[in-house]
């Protein structure tokens, strides 16, 4: 899967563009910023960026990484 996408659609099939932003958020995506919408002619766009959630946590700690700081002192 892509790591970030923008999710495109129109005020004339808003449904299919609700499913498609349902759908990449049940397949592990995230929001990852405001939705755009754009005027164009008689119809209304919209544009909506998603980006998938990693499981990083194993990889890295805010914790262990304050704890770093702190030994640095």
């Amino acid at each position: 899967m892509k790591p970030y996408m923008i999710i495109e659609g129109s005020s004339q099939a808003m449904d299919l563009f609700e499913k498609k932003v349902a759908d990449a958020l049940e397949a592990g995506y995230s929001l990852a910023g405001e939705l755009v919408v754009k005027s164009h002619a008689s119809d209304m766009k919209f544009y909506q960026p998603v980006m998938l959630e990693e499981d990083d946590e194993d990889d890295w700690d805010e914790d262990e990484d304050e704890e770093e700081d702190e030994d640095d002192e």
